[in-house]
């Protein structure tokens, strides 16, 4: 009976640590969610901006064009003020150029450095069961050898009296094999 409450207590056990880090993983995971859309503001105040610009941009070209047609008759000023509207122009789209490029980048490396948290989160998580798996199996081990001494000391004394405590033996020997295989199981989170 007292193995069997050990064998209980230490199913509880593994299942509250499974779930604290399940608890773990999604808090971490929370964060990183938070992190992007923060990132993902902060791009978008960018895109508000450049738009801004642009609209500022047209505002002023639509006032050079006013003042070209008021002053046609000096051609001059007019092609000076189209290679400035030009320039402007060229100026900020490679200003919305590198903007993109530095969102990108960005974005890689924040990608990259959340893929890598989480490898790392991964690792130390699956050594934490490999660890308990291991201490678990050594316990099972344990429990299993003095089963197993105390099933071949009760047949010896009993061998000439009781001929049906053998399949009985080998009944529970089966058992106890089966609860080991579906304990690992469990462990590992095949089933």
């Amino acid at each position: 009976m007292e193995n069997l409450m050990g064998k209980f207590t230490g199913k509880l056990s593994a299942q509250e640590m499974i779930k604290a880090n399940t608890a773990a993983e999604a808090a971490h995971r929370e964060q990183l969610e938070n992190q992007n859309r923060q990132y993902e503001e902060e791009m978008n105040v960018l895109r508000q901006n450049a738009k801004t610009m642009e609209g500022r941009l047209n505002d002023i070209e639509d006032v050079l064009k006013d003042l070209k047609a008021d002053k046609a008759e000096s051609e001059v000023s007019a092609q000076e003020l189209d290679k400035a509207i030009r320039e402007l122009r060229d100026n900020l789209s490679d200003r919305i150029n590198k903007s993109d490029e530095a969102t990108h980048d960005v974005g890689v490396r924040i990608y990259r450095n959340v893929q890598a948290s989480v490898i790392d989160e991964q690792k130390k998580q699956l050594d934490e069961i490999k660890q308990d798996l291991n201490k678990q199996m050594e316990a099972i081990r344990s429990e299993f050898t003095v089963l197993v001494r105390q099933l071949d000391s009760m047949q010896r004394a009993n061998r000439a009296k009781n001929r049906g405590i053998m399949p009985l033996s080998i009944l529970i020997l089966i058992i106890a094999a089966a609860d080991l295989v579906l304990m690992v199981l469990r462990i590992i989170g095949l089933v």
